[in-house]
């Protein structure tokens, strides 16, 4: 008889006996299929483990950040922070430098002259151009440029939510720009966390508390100048210090309190140890009648026993250095110099400040303000090909202008035609520039020695003067300073200022 052969193992053997599958051959049939399945090999020894099934794939993935749920919902603007729009505003127009700072910078971008140019360089300007740049004299029909410019900075800088309504005629064009109460704006979301596009409402007004006015994307310009990826509302100057202005306003509200009131009087008179009380009370009432309500014997000279001693109970410093740390802070986060608000600086440190600060802060604020007006001309006026420029003005220190176009033409960077140019003079006659530059002399024969010796000197050829000699040289090289070389930065860019602190 053939033998039976043997069963595998965890087979059922012919007789209907079962035999278990061992424990190697189960863990090493998990981990294929685990491999075949996810891709991964067996664990580590106390490996990282494999992460978790995602829940939600498809629906969540590209949203921008974890927004609160149903968060459309809440239409009181930035309800959800800590710090409100109403409050930002309160602690801008309490704080006396934090006020300063904000009209300083408003001050210095309306100072500016703009215009509407093409974005090709080379083209000139057409009548579009004028157009828009005549309507921008009066944006909202009712303010001129800088006073518009100015309600929209003030938004821009407080509550970072400046916020303009193009109004648009019957035929469709622009009838006029009209700035919003940013702090009525409640931003609305998408599932993905970002601004619906239209007709789906982007923008909801909230007026006496009740949402009242839906906007999309076409209809509202809303554009905060520090957005962040975790927030749905921007990020101003003055939150930004929040902790500093408070500190700020109670520091105001002690000097204050200092001025107006107290129990303790501004002088104490020390009387001799004799007297008794009445005596001590006699003398008060003598003195109170002999100066309370005169002038003239408050301003006099006064008389008083020997023994009596003036104590002067608030001889003590109203500024101190911490008012001028938080007058720096202040200063720093609107990249203004805070040389008006702390003690006497060396004036090539607060040229250096204003330097720094031109450049740091001013500039930006230029570009936003670009920024928002080329908004407007291409999606409302639809002119994609111009755009808005800040035009360049000429620097009020003419000694410093004339320092930096010296070095520009010592170092062969611009030519004199364009120092003309920006002067506004026409370009020199053939004439001119040969009597500024006249043709060598012509050279001599060096076998007459009498002709070269008048001629001044060996061989017929009088030296030239150095270059930069002389008394005129030598002071363009002494003035220049720092201050010289950063307006050289800028005034050849297409953004310059002439503003002043």
């Amino acid at each position: 008889m053939a033998a039976r052969p043997k069963a595998l193992p965890g087979a059922a053997a012919s007789d209907g006996v079962k035999t278990p599958i061992a424990p190697g051959i189960i863990a090493r049939l998990t981990g294929a299929v685990r491999y075949v399945v996810t891709g991964a090999g067996p664990e580590a020894w106390f490996g990282p483990g494999q992460p978790l099934t995602p829940v939600a794939q498809r629906e969540a993935q590209g949203r921008q950040f974890d927004y609160p749920v149903y968060v459309n919902y809440r239409y009181t603007p930035r309800g959800d922070e800590a710090i409100s729009f109403g409050q930002l505003r309160a602690l801008a127009d309490s704080c006396d430098v934090v006020r300063l700072a904000i009209e300083t910078r408003k001050d210095q971008l309306c100072n500016l002259e703009f215009g509407v140019v093409p974005k090709d360089d080379e083209k000139d300007p057409d009548d579009r151009c004028q157009q828009v740049q005549d309507f921008l004299q009066l944006p909202d029909r009712e303010h001129d440029w800088k006073t518009w410019l100015r309600m929209v900075l003030e938004d821009m800088f407080v509550i970072d939510a400046a916020t303009v309504y193009p109004r648009a005629t019957r035929g469709g064009g622009v009838y006029s720009l009209d700035p919003m109460d940013g702090g009525t704006i409640t931003r609305l979301i998408n599932p993905d966390g970002r601004t619906p596009l239209p007709p789906e409402p982007a923008y909801q007004q909230a007026l006496k508390g009740l949402p009242a006015v839906d906007y999309h994307r076409d209809e509202l310009l809303y554009l905060p100048r520090n957005p962040r990826t975790n927030k749905l509302y921007g990020f101003s100057p003055v939150e930004q210090i929040v902790v500093t202005v408070n500190i700020a306003i109670r520091k105001q509200l002690q000097q204050l309190t200092y001025f107006s009131r107290g129990s303790t009087p501004d002088l104490i008179f020390g009387v001799p140890k004799e007297w008794n009380p009445d005596q001590t009370r006699q003398f008060k009432e003598w003195w109170d009648g002999l100066l309370e309500g005169n002038l003239e014997n408050r301003a006099g000279t006064m008389f008083v026993p020997s023994d009596v001693k003036p104590i002067d109970t608030k001889e003590r410093a109203l500024k101190d250095d911490f008012d001028e740390w938080l007058a720096r802070i202040v200063c720093y986060a609107f990249s203004l110099p805070p040389t008006a608000f702390v003690k006497q600086m060396n004036r090539a440190t607060s040229d250096t400040a204003q330097e720094v600060a031109l450049e740091e802060g001013l500039g930006p604020c230029m570009q936003w303000v670009a920024g928002l007006m080329n908004q407007i001309i291409w999606r409302w006026f639809g002119y994609t090909d111009l755009k808005f420029d800040w035009q360049q003005t000429a620097e009020l220190d003419q000694l410093v202008q004339a320092e930096v176009n010296q070095i520009y033409l010592q170092n062969k960077v611009i030519a004199p035609s364009e120092v003309r140019a920006d002067l506004g003079r026409d370009a020199m006659t053939p004439e001119q520039l040969e009597e500024v530059n006249p043709p060598p002399p012509p050279a001599l024969d060096p076998n007459n020695p009498e002709a070269a010796a008048s001629a001044g000197g060996p061989g017929g050829v009088t030296a030239p003067p150095a270059a930069g000699g002389g008394k005129a040289g030598k002071l363009v090289k002494k003035k220049a300073s720092r201050r010289s070389i950063a307006i050289a930065r800028r005034s050849r860019g297409r953004v310059r200022s002439s503003a002043t602190y």
